[in-house]
């Protein structure tokens, strides 16, 4: 039996291959699957994708999954060595919009730190 994080990276190869060969579907966008996670039961697959463009283009790639997601068990079915194929659920990955967040907290503390005028030493 296929370990939890073997099955996730076997799910993520797969589904990212029949995403860019199999789906015609131009509300997509430039897509890119970061990640999968599969619960304990192996039931879900918790898909994690980022999407080049703004949160009008992140909204029709969500969509665009959401109607895929069928198409794409059932290929996942015919591939997979697993007794039942998991439920597929997309959500946006935030990770890097969480990252940059902190740069840019990063940034502004620099920046404070920069205009603050030196402490004066104390002279005994």
């Amino acid at each position: 039996m296929l370990r939890p994080q073997q099955i996730e990276d076997q799910l993520q190869f797969m589904l990212s291959t029949l995403i860019q060969r199999e789906l015609r579907d131009p509300d997509l966008g430039f897509l890119t699957l970061t990640a999968v996670r599969i619960t304990g039961d192996r039931s879900i697959a918790r898909v994690y994708y980022t999407v080049l463009g703004d949160e009008a283009q992140l909204d029709r790639s969500r969509k665009a999954l959401g109607r895929a997601a069928g198409f794409l068990r059932t290929h996942l079915a015919k591939h997979l060595k697993m007794r039942r194929v998991p439920e597929l659920q997309f959500f946006p990955d935030a990770t890097l919009e969480e990252g940059n967040k902190i740069e840019a907290i990063f940034a502004k503390i620099k920046e404070e730190e920069a205009a603050r005028p030196p402490a004066a030493e104390d002279e005994a």
